[in-house]
């Protein structure tokens, strides 16, 4: 059994008996006028069938014992491929979802029909009715699928309407061995950019030269995407959380520290790395206080990461040790306020989106990936550093997925000289 097949049935055997289950994949969204914006496919339909083509649906019906699954695309049309590009036939489409039942969009609503009305009901009778209401999934421009789950409901009164997106949370939560191969891959695209990035790093340069240069290697080397939108920081503006692409205009300067947050998407997988590097090749004495606070903070909290924890927990040791480390190191006095420095949380979930599906209030469990990030901000003088790994919950502990990437002073030192 193939992966798309085996997590399909996963949920198959979470769903309620005797019902419907719809996941659509979403329609292009208008940017301006006639121009839209680059499509992704809603992640649950993704994760589910692997296919990124819009309009499309996936159909799953329990019901008698029986589990049947359907995938309805667009019908070939060779003069809209000829405007818009190629589309996936339906021996395509099953080679990719290993689903063997693919229609035409123009069957959907009578197949819907036959499986869910009181009358001609081909599989029984149907009680339930799922669908993926998470907001601004369409199925038609002006039409969500809360709006059509309404229609549903007036249509089908008998039904008892529920929401999937909790059902396939669960399974995204833990990540199987082939998604955590397909994120290191991405984490190992991620560091042959970074390195790209340092070799070509000039003082003079402005922020977005190297933004736009990590984007162009991606490109370059086997057509990498973004996971999402670069962040490249230098001195003050390290201090900036998201320091925006359309700010990224500052010039790079010799004394400067320069804070990168970036990655790359393999097969729909993120990336989500940050590091902070010295210019200059050395850190001065006040950048190497704090870089060796957030990163033995950084080494801590991998360390301590483990299942029955939750990310609470871990915001909590990190405050604790950021806190310990700047006054051990004498970067803060001990009733200095250690939020003033370090204003964003140490994890999230990681995963087919950078910012993850996962609930926050509970315990970590194996297969579980999260990101370590720590990080402190010094505005007036200017010192931004955040160290990002991402990480992979084991039945023991933790393992780090992105320690291939350098993050050790003496290592970044030797390296930053070393490409003079």
């Amino acid at each position: 059994m193939g992966e798309f097949s085996n997590r399909r049935n996963k949920l198959f055997d979470s769903l309620p008996a005797n019902s419907v289950s719809l996941v659509f994949s979403g329609v292009g969204k208008i940017r301006s006028e006639d121009d839209y914006y680059k499509f992704f496919a809603n992640r649950n339909f993704f994760y589910l069938t692997g296919i990124e083509q819009e309009n499309s649906v996936l159909m799953l019906v329990k019901c008698a014992g029986e589990r049947k699954t359907y995938l309805f695309l667009d019908e070939y049309n060779e003069l809209k491929e000829r405007w818009t590009g190629r589309r996936l036939t339906f021996n395509e489409a099953t080679q990719i979802s290993e689903i063997q039942n693919v229609y035409s969009n123009g069957t959907f609503d009578s197949m819907l029909s036959m499986a869910v009305s009181v009358e001609n009901n081909m599989y029984g009778k149907i009680e339930s009715l799922l669908l993926d209401m998470s907001d601004e999934i369409k199925i038609k421009l002006n039409c969500s699928t809360q709006i059509y789950a309404k229609e549903l409901q007036d249509k089908y009164p008998h039904l008892k309407i529920e929401n999937i997106y909790p059902y396939i949370v669960e399974l995204r939560l833990i990540k199987s061995d082939l998604e955590v191969r397909e994120l290191e891959e991405a984490i190992n695209l991620t560091s042959t950019g970074i390195n790209d990035l340092l070799l070509n790093l000039e003082i003079g340069m402005t922020e977005h030269e190297l933004s736009d240069r990590f984007e162009y290697y991606g490109r370059t080397h086997g057509r990498r995407e973004l996971a999402f939108e670069t962040i490249v920081a230098a001195g003050k503006d390290g201090t900036i959380m998201h320091h925006p692409i359309k700010q990224q205009d500052a010039i790079i300067k010799n004394g400067d520290l320069l804070l990168f947050d970036l990655g790359y998407r393999y097969n729909g997988y993120s990336a989500d790395i940050s590091r902070t590097y010295p210019v200059s090749g050395m850190f001065n004495d006040f950048q190497r206080k704090v870089y060796e606070a957030v990163l033995n903070c950084n080494k801590h909290i991998i360390d301590f990461a483990k299942p029955g924890l939750k990310i609470a927990d871990l915001q909590e040791e990190a405050l604790k040790t950021l806190k310990n480390e700047c006054v051990r190191l004498k970067i803060l006095k001990e009733e200095d306020d250690i939020k003033k420095y370090y204003i964003h949380n140490v994890s999230h979930f990681l995963g087919l989106d950078t910012h993850d599906v996962g609930n926050r209030e509970r315990p970590l469990v194996p297969g579980n990936i999260i990101t370590v990030e720590p990080g402190l901000y010094f505005v007036e003088e200017g010192v931004g550093v955040r160290i990002e790994d991402d990480v992979l919950i084991t039945p023991n502990g933790s393992r780090c997925l992105s320690k291939c990437i350098k993050k050790e002073i003496v290592d970044i030192e030797k390296m930053m000289q070393h490409r003079k």
